[in-house]
């Protein structure tokens, strides 16, 4: 990699690793005004999948950035905003549970600690606030800030604001001590969460220049709390209005709507549902996806003031990024630093590789002798005959209802004027998949993987999926001592699949499912890519399948898995593609994640799917090595003893 650009700073692909304050590093997203977060009346939900940028949007609101010492000016209205992520530190929630206390008590405790661990926030925010250029309110208002409400909730606690944040801290502590040790200690006092948070703000209100203040709390990873936790959550957002708006972030929707009390939430009146993935899907993510990449690429290279981060630093620029001229720019800079070639240029290319036609001539004699045919590959290979042809010549001889002699008719008019059945349907419909078994033998190097709109693609709407191929790109041409721009298709393709593989590494830790949802991944992935080796290959690009029949209905194990894969992005759910039976029994097609794709060398593109009943569904997911190479032969139907190893070895 170039020695001007800190490599470091793009191996980040997590909002984690960036610091609390991400002023400078966040993008805005084209979507952003439709949020309307800064204006909100009631609170929001907000979900998306892993990678979508909830958690940095989180930040970019959180008083760390709003209130950056990087900010040069201020405006007024910022203080009409103070936001606060919290991300839910699961393991110790989940301790604040039984161990000989009763639900309703742990729900009186856990409301209380969230209250002290927002009024700690809220201090830090304000400190901040004093530290920054906010002119408004500044250190020396800062030292004669005081919180005389804070007395009349916990006997003794200083109540200037230098003092009760070391105090309310020190109470925390005290607190997560006797977690640790409830029998042992004596309970300390907590005052009420939601009381004592507004208690401390309407303090802060009485200040002019603070008067305006409205403290917007947002939940990160909800779904991981308790039931009951969530229960006093939801009753916090239930009851959200300025200057208190709590609002959450998941990965799904989820349906435990209930309150602590007797109510319950409902997205009509208590709060504006936000998918961010339909954000992006509807905005189109290639643009972003270019703009987030470069201008990450300015930012390591110490580029700080450069255009393209000017512009897209820039809540008032959006309109100028929705210009059909500005976009082709940066889709063009993209597509000249990670090229892509065509199928029939990959094609051509193959037939110029000794080893790769080689190959293709072995597939086409043992074709041509299984049916017993006179001809020979040496009669397919004629000078001139079109290479995006000749790579589909195998499976289309695999095939009881073509002759050899006519495949090599057809393939000699196409080759001469374009015309007959290779140009009507049969480069299309086989082309990608002939060049996906052509370069079989070599998984990590097969071109089709390569190509700014193909990452775009298997990254699926997946902001991170995106970067983390892009990053590889740049780290394989380093290592091949190859760093500049352009990136050729072999980096690329090779840094497609270590990519892949790095995601399908990570899927064991994916919840509690994780290890089974890592097993789910390489089974599905590889009956996929054994059925595309079927000689014949009919069904060249399968990478999705749909659960329509069957003795049963699916189980609620069945169903939970199914969420588990859909909620961290393994499985895609799709709307019903045309069905085999034709009887309108499907529901809905689930599509393996198109990042996999590359580390089975199967299709990225959505094409095919695969039809299985429920009991073979169960025996995917749950059933031994036994039962899935049963079932891997069955589906595969003309899978062979060779074929069934490879599924092992992929299983690893």
């Amino acid at each position: 990699m170039n020695k001007q650009i800190d490599a470091s700073l793009l191996g980040r692909t997590r909002a984690e690793e960036h610091d609390a304050d991400v002023w400078g590093d966040f993008f805005i997203p084209p979507y952003f005004d439709q949020l309307a977060l800064t204006t909100a009346t009631k609170s929001v939900y907000i979900t998306g999948k892993r990678g979508c940028g909830k958690t940095m949007l989180l930040k970019y609101f959180d008083y760390h950035t709003a209130f950056s010492k990087r900010r040069d000016q201020i405006p007024r209205d910022e203080i009409d905003h103070v936001g606060i992520y919290w991300r839910v530190d699961t393991q110790f929630c989940s301790s604040l549970n039984s161990r000989g206390i009763q639900e309703g008590e742990w729900s009186v405790v856990f409301e209380s600690y969230f209250g002290l661990v927002i009024a700690i926030e809220l201090l830090h925010a304000v400190k901040a606030i004093a530290e920054s250029a906010f002119q408004e309110f500044d250190e020396t208002r800062l030292a004669s800030l005081t919180f005389p409400s804070a007395a009349d909730y916990l006997d003794g606690v200083p109540t200037g604001a230098g003092d009760l944040l070391p105090s309310l801290v020190a109470l925390r502590r005290k607190f997560t001590t006797w977690v640790s040790n409830i029998t042992a200690m004596k309970r300390p006092v907590l005052p009420p969460g939601r009381d004592f948070i507004l208690a401390l703000i309407s303090d802060l209100r009485d200040l002019p220049e603070l008067a305006t203040l409205s403290l917007f709390v947002y939940v990160d990873e909800v779904e991981n709390l308790a039931p009951y936790q969530r229960h006093v959550l939801n009753a916090f957002l239930k009851h959200s209005q300025r200057p208190l708006i709590v609002s959450f972030t998941s990965k799904e929707h989820p349906s435990d709507n209930q309150t602590s009390g007797p109510e319950s939430i409902n997205a009509t009146h208590d709060y504006q549902l936000l998918d961010l993935d339909k954000f992006l899907a509807i905005s189109t993510p290639t643009p972003f996806f270019a703009e987030v990449f470069l201008g990450n690429l300015d930012i390591a290279a110490s580029l700080a003031t450069s255009p393209l981060l000017e512009i897209v630093r820039s809540q008032d620029r959006l309109a100028d990024r929705q210009k059909s001229a500005y976009q082709r720019d940066v889709i063009g800079r993209m597509r000249e630093r990670f090229p892509e070639t065509s199928d029939k240029e990959i094609a051509t290319n193959a037939l110029r590789e000794a080893s790769l036609k080689v190959i293709l001539i072995r597939k086409i004699n043992k074709a041509l002798k299984d049916r017993a045919s006179k001809l020979s590959a040496d009669d397919f290979l004629f000078e001139g005959a079109a290479p995006e042809a000749l790579v589909t010549v195998p499976a289309l001889l695999n095939r009881e209802t073509l002759t050899p002699e006519k495949v090599l008719a057809e393939l000699r008019r196409f080759s001469a004027d374009g015309t007959g059945s290779f140009e009507t349907t049969w480069v299309h419909n086989n082309l990608f998949g002939a060049i996906l078994e052509l370069y079989r033998p070599f998984a990590r190097e097969c071109p089709l993987y390569s190509g700014f709109d193909t990452l775009v693609t298997m990254a699926n709407n997946n902001l991170r999926n995106f970067l983390i191929l892009c990053y590889k790109t740049l780290e394989v041409a380093e290592l091949r001592d190859e760093p500049e721009a352009p990136y050729s298709v072999d980096i690329q393709c090779r840094a497609a699949y270590d990519a892949s593989e790095q995601l399908i590494k990570e899927i064991r830790t994916f919840g509690r499912f994780g290890e089974q949802l890592r097993v789910f991944v390489l089974r599905l992935g590889s009956i996929f890519r054994a059925l595309q080796a079927s000689p014949a290959m009919s069904e060249p690009e399968q990478n999705q399948f749909t659960i329509n029949s069957g003795a049963r209905t699916l189980q609620e194990k069945e169903h939970e898995f199914i969420a588990e894969a859909l909620r961290f992005g393994i499985l895609v759910e799709k709307q019903e593609t045309k069905s085999k039976s034709g009887v309108g029994l499907d529901i809905v097609d689930y599509q393996l994640n198109p990042i996999y794709a590359p580390y089975f060398q199967i299709s990225y593109r959505r094409k095919r799917k695969l039809e299985i009943s429920v009991e073979q569904f169960h025996m995917l997911i749950m059933g031994n090595e036994t039962d899935y190479r049963e079932l891997a032969r069955g589906l595969a139907r003309q899978l062979s003893d060779t074929d069934a190893v490879q599924l092992g070895l992929l299983l690893q």
